[in-house]
């Protein structure tokens, strides 16, 4: 889940000449409890440093300086969804401390924030910054789905989008995007009006030519598209 581009964002992403785009990550743990009741905490990471070679500061928030990578977040309209991967060093076994006291982490929030280094706090850098600011940056938002590697060197988590992990269904029948699959005049169909189509969604005065054409057409005829059997959005890429 992305949260929404500025227009001074949109206007920096088009131009050929790119400034250093930095990939900063939360990991949010605070609604998660261990076995004692005790609630988790959010740490932040970056892989660098600041132009002061201190941890670097986004948003008043410190990053602290550690060896993070993560891949697969490209996008797609079409196929199953990305499980971008979020892979931290084990540092002094860091990481597999916090494993072992809150389940593998699993549900924890992941925040990618993708911020353009000439908009920096000021804090970074030696002679302050005039063009901070806070709001150029684009949020992404994931939740961790498993611990899939763990060793003494780094620690491996595959992500989901949020709408993947919140308990959504998918409707348990065929999915057409075009074509109505109830029965006219049923329940489901809900239409009980006196306006008359036949199956070409052509107007009829006689009742035995009233039939459907089991199109968005012929709901829209009849005043009953809210009723519409099929999911028009599904062919929809991008």
């Amino acid at each position: 889940m992305t949260i929404s581009i500025s227009n001074q964002l949109k206007l920096d992403l088009s131009q050929l000449q790119q400034d250093a785009l930095l990939d900063l990550f939360e990991i949010d743990m605070r609604h998660l409890k261990n076995n004692l009741g005790e609630k988790g905490d959010i740490y932040r990471f970056y892989s660098g440093k600041n132009a002061l070679k201190n941890d670097l500061v986004w948003q008043g928030k410190t990053y602290s300086a550690y060896p993070v990578k993560a891949s697969g977040f490209e996008k797609s309209g079409s196929g199953p969804s990305n499980r971008p991967t979020l892979t931290l060093s084990n540092l002094f076994g860091l990481v597999t401390g916090i494993a072992n006291q809150y389940e593998e982490c699993v549900g924890a929030i992941v925040r990618r924030h993708q911020v353009y280094a000439k908009y920096l706090d000021a804090v970074n850098f030696i002679n302050g910054n005039k063009n901070a600011d806070p709001n150029q940056e684009v949020v992404s938002c994931f939740f961790i789905e498993q611990l899939s590697s763990l060793n003494k060197e780094a620690a491996t988590f595959t992500l989901a989008l949020p709408a993947e992990t919140d308990n959504a269904k998918i409707p348990c029948r065929v999915i057409m995007a075009d074509t109505c699959t109830w029965i006219y005049r049923s329940s489901e169909c809900g239409y009980t009006g006196t306006r008359y189509f036949t199956d070409k969604d052509n107007p009829t005065v006689e009742i035995k030519e009233d039939k459907c054409s089991h199109c968005l057409q012929g709901c829209t005829l009849r005043g009953n598209q809210r009723n519409f059997g099929a999911f028009v959005s599904v062919n929809k890429l991008g």
